[in-house]
């Protein structure tokens, strides 16, 4: 029997005594899916195929401690999803950086990255003032994080709807109370600021809630 029509239950008791082989024929059976899979979350093909890679690494260094060997593709996916989630954490904390004073100012079909990028190096923010807008961010609704996020990736507004499976409409609703909100927070947060206070978002939701 070659590699190929080896049951993955065999090939990872194979590569657990040190068969590459075995290791490279789970590798072709299986990244496609998982590229699929990754390419499908965060539409970066590339960084996909990176992350394709570190799952086999991070399964082979683990798979001393998979239980059920005839699984070993739904353990990959969990993995995957791990490294995913990673990559997203990365991407919003970079971006939310970048675009300090763009993610309130931006409308229309797309933000384009460079001016993102000029702009924040222009007014050189201070690592106070970009810890706080990144802590407001990631208080806002999931829904409402991702669409900022894809926005401040130069997506369109159908892109971001059909990524998040929702209307264009509800994007550009979204957007739109997600910016004004961290807007109001931020005037908000620098009067706070420069009186030697210190002004969570979330404080100032409940503050805005009750008025």
């Amino acid at each position: 029997m070659n590699d190929g029509q080896r049951p993955d239950a065999e090939l990872v008791r194979q590569i657990l005594i040190g068969d590459e082989t075995a290791f490279d024929a789970l590798y072709k059976r299986h990244s496609p899916r998982l590229y699929r899979f990754i390419v499908s979350k965060i539409d970066d093909r590339r960084d996909a195929e990176e992350l394709v890679n570190d799952t086999f690494l991070k399964a082979k260094e683990h798979l001393h401690t998979l239980q059920e060997p005839e699984k070993v593709l739904n353990w990959m996916f969990s993995i995957a999803s791990q490294l995913v989630a990673g990559w997203h954490r990365k991407y919003k904390k970079l971006e939310a950086t970048q675009g300090y004073i763009d993610v309130y100012q931006t409308e229309g079909e797309v933000a384009a990255p460079a001016i993102i990028h000029q702009t924040a190096e222009e007014y050189a923010i201070e690592t106070e003032r970009r810890t706080a807008l990144l802590a407001a961010i990631e208080q806002l609704p999931e829904l409402e994080q991702q669409m900022l996020c894809l926005q401040l990736r130069g997506k369109s507004y159908t892109k971001i709807a059909e990524r998040c499976q929702v209307s264009v409409s509800v994007v550009k609703n979204r957007l739109s109370r997600a910016k004004k909100r961290l807007k109001a927070w931020g005037i908000t947060w620098e009067a706070a600021n420069a009186e030697g206070l210190n002004l969570e978002f979330s404080e100032f939701n409940e503050k805005k809630g009750k008025s």
